[in-house]
């Protein structure tokens, strides 16, 4: 919440890591959360999923598996819903962490006129709950303003959601155990790319399918952690035209699968060319990282966000910038975010 600054801090760790690290003890109160929620407000058709950058990206993220089904289902970032979209009769999801982005609860408030609101959120007595027909409240503070820990949260109970709504078992205890290990394990790993990175510039994420929101997801953290340009830009789409801005001080961060493994062999052989590095999730880059695969495209997806958040964070102690603050500890930019999210508003 940025109405809360958290304790500045002057070195590592963070918050931000000790958020990551928290991670298994939080999706365990998510887990439990969610084992305990009544599904009946599922009944209610079409199901619509909603929020603002991290919350609307775990949605995205945590139900992906939806594309693979012909159930009538949709993600729509909150400003689009509530300016652009028709109203939605059936249940709609709203995710916010704070539990009062202004954007998304004015959607949900429009939206209620049409259609039963589930909203999910880390707090209680916040617009959200107050506003919602069904409040899902997971009991964990993540006490640094990029919100890792709570990404996390937020997917996994859209994940419980679209699985009940899908009628799939999607073996959720499976990747709940995986993640946890993943916390651990991707460390000191990434780590050291990080230190071998730490003159990078300029970053770019590449992903398809289910992995274009991860992709968009991770250079927000590395915006919001480093303070570096990124972008995150579906795999395909970053060759046509985004090519003439790397140079040998710029990143690709690919994340790649066996869909798109020819394609991504051919980005990282030119970018040999120009000089630009490449990390590549799940495949041969100047940099790999390998994770287990738990045989779906669409879950694994939710997996390959951590090593990122860990990249973001770590790339941040490289550049002695604090990634809990997102600079609302100088004036100008707290002034900024008090001007596009007055006070309780975000």
């Amino acid at each position: 919440m940025t109405d809360t600054i958290p304790e500045k801090r002057n070195g590592h760790p963070y918050y931000m890591y000790d958020m990551i690290r928290e991670t298994p003890e939080s999706i365990e109160i998510t887990r439990k959360t969610m084992e305990n929620t009544d599904y009946s407000f599922l009944s209610s058709k079409p199901l619509l999923f909603t929020g603002n950058g991290t919350a609307y990206h775990a949605a995205q993220i945590g139900a992906g598996f939806l594309y693979k089904t012909d159930l009538k289902y949709a993600f729509v970032q909150s400003y689009e819903l509530l300016n652009y979209y028709v109203p939605v009769h059936g249940t709609v999801v709203g995710i916010s962490n704070s539990g009062k982005t202004k954007s998304t609860i004015d959607s949900l408030i429009y939206q209620k006129k049409f259609s039963y609101i589930v909203g999910i959120t880390h707090y209680h007595g916040t617009p959200m709950e107050l506003i919602s027909n069904k409040s899902i409240v997971i009991d964990a503070d993540d006490k640094s303003l990029c919100n890792t820990k709570s990404f996390f949260d937020n997917a996994i109970a859209s994940m419980y959601i679209a699985s009940r709504y899908a009628g799939i078992d999607m073996n959720i205890d499976k990747t709940i155990e995986t993640l946890k290990g993943l916390v651990t394990s991707m460390d000191s790993t990434v780590k050291k790319i990080a230190h071998n990175l730490s003159y990078v510039n300029r970053i770019f994420v590449l992903g398809a399918g289910p992995e274009e929101p991860v992709a968009r997801e991770a250079a927000q953290k590395i915006k919001e952690a480093t303070h570096i340009h990124a972008e995150g830009i579906e795999l395909e789409e970053f060759i046509h035209g985004c090519t003439s801005l790397i140079d040998d001080k710029s990143l690709l961060v690919i994340i790649n699968s066996n869909t798109v493994n020819s394609r991504t062999d051919d980005i990282v052989r030119a970018c040999k060319v120009v000089g630009t590095k490449t990390v590549v999730i799940n495949g041969d880059g100047d940099y790999s990282i390998d994770l287990p695969d738990l045989g779906d495209e669409y879950i694994n997806a939710l997996l390959n966000v951590l090593p990122l958040y860990y990249l973001a964070y770590y790339m941040a102690v490289e550049q002695n910038v604090n990634p809990d603050l997102l600079r609302f500890d100088e004036e100008t930019y707290r002034k900024f975010d008090d001007i596009v999210f007055p006070p309780g508003a975000h």
